[in-house]
């Protein structure tokens, strides 16, 4: 009985840092937007290889789980209460496709334009 109350624990862990990540992650209509920066992220030079890895592996396990027939919990045996595993890997997938997209915009944001010299005053004299 201990063990089913330490998997149980562990279980409502993970579930509760996946609604965390859901909710920081702000998902509405910042998101969609943010699947818009998507093609410029993976054709970005500067974004980290492993972040593109992240965002391409969180993709391809959530369509792969959710288009195969294997599921942690079963709609044949629990009905409507099956598809809580698939929403849970859906929101893992969209946390962190959102997470890796706002650190894109923050570095694209922090990124100073070489062409832009900062720190220097002028003035402008009219001569008449």
């Amino acid at each position: 009985m201990k063990i089913l109350f330490k998997w149980i624990d562990i279980f409502l862990d993970i579930l509760k840092k996946t609604l965390v990540r859901f909710k920081n992650g702000k998902f509405g209509i910042l998101f969609i937007v943010n699947l818009f920066k998507l093609p410029d992220f993976y054709t970005d030079k500067s974004v980290n290889i492993i972040s593109k890895f992240k965002v391409t592996f969180a993709i391809l396990i959530t369509f792969a789980y959710l288009l195969s027939g294997i599921d942690f919990i079963p709609e044949m045996i629990t009905g409507i209460f099956g598809f809580i595993d698939d929403l849970f890997v859906l929101f893992w997938s969209f946390g962190i496709i959102n997470e890796e997209i706002e650190k894109y915009k923050k570095i694209k944001k922090d990124i100073i334009n070489p062409n832009i010299i900062e720190g220097v005053t002028f003035s402008i004299k009219d001569e008449e």
